[in-house]
């Protein structure tokens, strides 16, 4: 991993933490309309989610880029399927659900 691909997925993982926000807000307003329930909240915990896979994106690069510094869990394979790709992965489906939930209506229309 070099540093140019440690800085493209930062922004990418920032990307998509700016899109859930933005969902957030738009289907707040959406549900206020429609009366629908406040599904809008699990947003918020997928935007958690999304912050602390970003974090161990973060500490994963910096493992990276100084392999000998640091803790010996960074080094372990096991440490980031726990901290980045399952949040990540929880964060992205509670995204779709949610955004299916308030959003299906598009695709009828």
């Amino acid at each position: 991993m070099n540093i140019l691909t440690a800085l493209a997925g930062s922004l990418g993982l920032l990307s998509l933490l700016l899109a859930t926000w933005i969902f957030a807000q738009l289907s707040k307003r959406l549900g206020e309309v429609t009366k629908l329930p406040r599904y809008y909240r699990g947003f918020y915990i997928s935007m958690a989610c999304l912050s602390i896979a970003i974090i161990a994106h973060f500490l994963r690069t910096s493992v990276f880029l100084a392999e000998n510094v640091g803790p010996t869990v960074f080094h372990r394979d096991v440490f980031y399927l726990v901290t980045y790709y399952l949040p990540l992965a929880a964060g992205m489906t509670l995204d779709l659900v949610i955004v299916w939930r308030y959003w299906n209506w598009l695709l009828r229309e």
